[in-house]
C-alpha cells in the first residue's frame, strides 16, 4: 500500500483530534462533587444529582436535579468563579411544569413510601394518614415524596395533592391527632370507613355523643372516639419527652414485628420504633439509625449501667476505618435494660446475670445519645415548630 502524503495525513489527524470529545475540567468534577458531598450528607434526606458535561460542539453544560436551591446556586457560584463559560440545565425540584400542587396529605393509615417507583423496590420508609408530604416529581403514577423529617422516597400509595394555598387552609383548621395504639374510623352505624394508627392526623368537623366526626384527607368522613384522640395543636404544644411517658409508649410494642422500613404501630424497625416513640413526645427525629447517631447529647459508653439515662438512644455496629458504621439502635428503659426491634420488639440487657442478657449487642455497642433535651434544628424538631404542620 502507497504511504499517504504528509499533508494529507496531517490533515486526518488534526479531523481526528477534532472530533474527540473534549473532558471536563477535573478540578470542576472534583469541586461539584466536594458541593454534593456538603449539601447532601445522607442521599436520603436531599436530591443534588447534578454532573458536568461537554457536548459535541465543546459547550460546558451542568445538568440534573437538586431540591436544594442553596445547592443550584452553589454549583452556579463555583462555576462563574472558575471562569468558564457554562450553560445552565438544572432543574430545581418540584418542577413547575410536572409537578402543578407541590403538597399532599397521606391518605391511608399508613403510606408506604419505596427507594425506587417500583413495587418491587425495597421500603425505605412510611408516612401516617394526615401527614403532610411535599411532592418533588411524578413518573408513571408514581409520586417522589419528601416527608416532614426529610426522608424521600417514592410512593402510589393514595394522596390527597394540596396547592400552597390549600395546605395553609389546612394547618389552620381544627385538627385531630389520634392517641390510641390502633383502632378505625367509623360511620355512625359503627361500619368501619378506615383503620388508624398512633399518629394519624384528621379534621374535626364536628361531634356526637362520644365521638367527634372528622374529615379524612380524601373527602371521606366518619367518627372518632373521643377518647381515643386529642387536640392536634394542644397536643403538640403539650407533649413531653419525659422518660417515663416514652417508655410507657414503647412498651406497648413489646412483640410487634419487626418490618425494614416500619414506622407505625404495625410495625416497625429499629429506628423506626426510636423515631415513633419520640414522635409521642411530639418529636421529629430524623429517620435513620445512623442519621439518628449525628444528633443529641454523647454519652459515655465505658460503663453503660452508670452513665446512661432512661430515654437516651443506644447505637450498635462495627468500626469501619476507625469509625462507627451504625446499623442498628435501640432505647434504654432503665435498670440495665433497654428496647429495640430486632425480628420483633423486645428487651434486653446489659446485666450478665439476667435471662435478657445480650453479649453480642453489649460487644458491637458503639454510642449512645442524650435526645431529652435539646436545641430544635434539622434532625430533632418538635411538631409544634416544624412550618409543615402550623
Amino acid at each position: 500500500m502507497k504511504p499517504l502524503p504528509c499533508f494529507v495525513l496531517l490533515f486526518v489527524l488534526f479531523q481526528f483530534a477534532g472530533c474527540q470529545k473534549k473532558e471536563v475540567p477535573a478540578e470542576l468534577t472534583e469541586k461539584l462533587e466536594a458541593i454534593a458531598a456538603e449539601m447532601v450528607p445522607q442521599r436520603a434526606e436531599s436530591i443534588c444529582d447534578v454532573t458536568l458535561v461537554v457536548s459535541e460542539g465543546g459547550i460546558l453544560t451542568v445538568k440534573g436535579e437538586t431540591n436544594l436551591p442553596e445547592a443550584k446556586s452553589a454549583v452556579i457560584e463555583m462555576l462563574e468563579e472558575s471562569g468558564v463559560t457554562f450553560a445552565d440545565s438544572i432543574t430545581l425540584l418540584p418542577d413547575p411544569a410536572v409537578v402543578e400542587k407541590p403538597w399532599a396529605l397521606t391518605s391511608v393509615s399508613v403510606c408506604n413510601i419505596r427507594t425506587r417507583p417500583s413495587h418491587a423496590a425495597e421500603m425505605a420508609t412510611q408516612a401516617l394518614m394526615g401527614t403532610p408530604v411535599r411532592i418533588l416529581n411524578k413518573r408513571d403514577g408514581w409520586l417522589l415524596v419528601q416527608t416532614p423529617d426529610s426522608y424521600i422516597g417514592w410512593t402510589d400509595d393514595p394522596l390527597a395533592e394540596l396547592s400552597d394555598e390549600e395546605l395553609a387552609a389546612w394547618k389552620g383548621s381544627e385538627r385531630l391527632i389520634y392517641i390510641g395504639h390502633t383502632g378505625v374510623i367509623t360511620d355512625s352505624r359503627g361500619e368501619t370507613i378506615s383503620d388508624i394508627v398512633f399518629g394519624v392526623i384528621l379534621v374535626k368537623t364536628g361531634s356526637r355523643g362520644n365521638y367527634w366526626t372528622v374529615a379524612l384527607p380524601d373527602g371521606r368522613t366518619g367518627e372518632v372516639r373521643k377518647q381515643e384522640s386529642e387536640d392536634f395543636r394542644k397536643w403538640a404544644e403539650s407533649a413531653g419527652i419525659e422518660p417515663e411517658r416514652l417508655i410507657r409508649f414503647a412498651r406497648t410494642f413489646t412483640g410487634s414485628p419487626y418490618l425494614w422500613g416500619g414506622t407505625s404501630t404495625k410495625g416497625v424497625d429499629c429506628s423506626g420504633l426510636t423515631k415513633t416513640v419520640y414522635y409521642y413526645g411530639g418529636v421529629i427525629m430524623t429517620r435513620d439509625a445512623s442519621g439518628q447517631f449525628r444528633y443529641g447529647e454523647e454519652v459515655s459508653i465505658d460503663k453503660p449501667c452508670e452513665t446512661l439515662l432512661p430515654g437516651d438512644l443506644l447505637f450498635f455496629g462495627r468500626l469501619r476505618d476507625g469509625k462507627p458504621r451504625i446499623t442498628h439502635t435501640g432505647m434504654y428503659i432503665g435498670d440495665t435494660e433497654y428496647i429495640h426491634s430486632s425480628g420483633l420488639v423486645k428487651v434486653n440487657s446489659f446485666d450478665s446475670t439476667r435471662s435478657n442478657y445480650s453479649a453480642y449487642l453489649l460487644e458491637i455497642l458503639q454510642g449512645a445519645r442524650r435526645v431529652t433535651g435539646f436545641t430544635p434544628g434539622k434532625g430533632l424538631e418538635r411538631v409544634a415548630q416544624h412550618g409543615w404542620y402550623f
